[in-house]
């Protein structure tokens, strides 16, 4: 089973999966700033939350620290999780709201008059989703430039629209559009080359 050591428990060698019992024994000793209590949540939260990091991030070691840096604002506010909510759904969107803290402090846009753009009825073949493993797709995710790649996991990945997207980052919803539609585009290609490589593979 795949895991890694992490700077915030040096000692601990994660393991990618891993289910949390006791929530309000756990919740409780985090708020009392209790190391074993702070190293289960991390643990609870480490194989789903960094799947998510992994995906604004360039690299592993990226979305590590990004990762660590979310887990160490959920620590510093879990006092205000009074339990009447979902508890994983309330850490998602710390963490959410680090990846996209992080990449704007890394993005550069280009502010142009992109008001109208449309959005490009790009579509693909539900074969390749069949035929390629998730990694495969969000490795190629990791491809598109940084801007395209940001805008493709806020608008299709986590639900923004485009005006929320354009408040986030500081750019027009016309802008978002292009991304967009840019990154539809780079996958649809990188995708159906990638089937093609597959299918030439098989024959061979």
């Amino acid at each position: 089973m795949r895991g890694c050591i992490h700077p915030l428990f040096p000692h601990l060698f994660i393991k990618t999966h891993f289910y949390l019992s006791h929530w309000n024994e756990i919740i409780e000793g985090c708020k009392r700033k209790n190391p074993q209590s702070q190293e289960a949540l991390y643990r609870g939260c480490y194989a789903g939350m960094m799947k998510l990091c992994i995906r604004y991030a360039s690299d592993m070691d990226e979305a590590a620290a990004i990762y660590n840096e979310a887990m160490l604002k959920v620590f510093n506010t879990l006092h205000q999780f009074e339990g009447r909510g979902d508890l994983m759904g309330w850490i998602r969107r710390i963490v959410v709201n680090t990846c996209i803290d992080h990449c704007r402090k890394q993005a550069k846009f280009v502010h142009s008059a992109l008001e109208q753009v449309p959005e490009e009825n790009i579509s693909l073949d539900p074969e390749i989703y069949e035929r390629l493993s998730a990694g495969n797709v969000m490795a190629l995710l990791q491809e598109l430039p940084r801007n395209t790649a940001l805008v493709f996991n806020l608008f299709v990945l986590d639900g923004y629209k485009h005006e929320e997207i354009g408040q986030l980052l500081g750019i027009a919803a016309g802008t978002s559009k292009w991304h967009l539609n840019e990154a539809r585009r780079l996958l649809k290609n990188k995708l159906e080359n990638l089937l093609k490589k597959e299918i030439y593979t098989d024959v061979i």
